[in-house]
């Protein structure tokens, strides 16, 4: 898993090879900083980005990455 930040924003990228085919999804949670809890809460559950399957952990973190970045800039959260 991989976390960044974009500003008030955290976003996990979560790569998870599915069972038995050596193939790789990409799945998102999105964490917003609460200024009255000064912590961060959840404002997107985990959750499969694309029905995608990747060849590798780093491809599907970088599609996860790609859909985290994009909900954000959109501002539909």
């Amino acid at each position: 898993m991989t976390v960044e930040h974009f500003g008030k924003y955290q976003l996990e990228f979560i790569p998870l090879e599915l069972a038995g085919i050596r193939r790789w999804a990409a799945y998102l949670a999105i964490h917003k900083f609460d200024e009255d809890k000064q912590d961060f809460v959840c404002i997107l559950e985990k959750h499969r980005v694309s029905d995608s399957e990747f060849s590798t952990e780093e491809e599907a973190t970088n599609e996860a990455r790609k859909a985290g970045n994009a909900l954000i800039k959109s501002g539909n959260l």
